[in-house]
């Protein structure tokens, strides 16, 4: 029996060149697959920070409402690269310095308004921000949101008149505020600060400052007339 065993053996034909080469190609494409596979694997995780709000969405598919298919995600998700995607927004306060512009009060006096934001996102409202804009909270702030805080200051100045803004600037900024707060409140937002920096006319800030020396030195002669 052994030595038809190796009598059989004698007679199988050794590996020919081009079938060594083709296994050896075999071997290599399989470990090109295996590599693609494990990478896929790895590229297919997201780690959401805790500072952030992360929405994971499908790429090509609506819901029948036409409706951005898309859930709230936090932690290390999981997904399908191929067919989804996570996408995340910073939900600690944000800090924005806008250029300045200027507004007019009663009257047409135009005041110079250089104002400064504070706001961050509601944690809950990423999915509905993400699929309204579809895009980052740079661009939404510099953005609509820039149109949002000139409105508001237009709004507001027109029910001051020239005085009035110049001696409550902070009464102004607070329903400035306010406004703006209802405003991007609908949009999942919430105002924490505003501050306007306003400033009168140079012309006006001296009429003003020479009426409140006026003030001041009348004061003062009576009470050296008392004494």
């Amino acid at each position: 029996m052994k030595q038809l065993q190796k009598k059989l053996q004698l007679q199988q034909p050794p590996l020919s060149h081009s079938n060594a080469m083709n296994l050896k190609t075999m071997k290599k494409s399989i470990f090109m697959i295996l590599t693609v596979l494990v990478v896929t694997m790895f590229s297919s995780c997201a780690l959401v920070d805790s500072g952030e709000a992360g929405i994971r969405f499908k790429k090509f598919s609506l819901t029948e409402q036409g409706q951005l298919d898309a859930v709230k995600a936090s932690g290390f998700v999981f997904y399908n690269p191929f067919t989804e995607s996570v996408y995340s927004y910073p939900v600690y306060v944000q800090r924005v310095d806008y250029p300045h512009f200027y507004v007019p009060t009663k009257g047409g006096t135009q005041f110079k308004v250089d104002p400064v934001l504070a706001y961050q996102m509601k944690r809950d409202s990423a999915v509905s921000v993400f699929e309204k804009y579809r895009a980052p909270l740079t661009e939404i702030q510099n953005g609509i949101f820039q149109t949002y805080v000139k409105n508001a200051c237009l709004t507001i100045a027109s029910t001051y008149t020239p005085d009035e803004l110049t001696e409550r600037i902070p009464q102004f900024n607070s329903e400035v505020q306010a406004l703006l707060d209802s405003v991007l409140g609908s949009e999942g937002f919430v105002v924490t600060e505003f501050i306007s920096n306003a400033l009168p006319p140079e012309s006006l800030q001296k009429s003003i400052d020479a009426k409140n020396q006026a003030v001041q030195e009348s004061l003062r002669k009576q009470n050296e007339v008392q004494k």
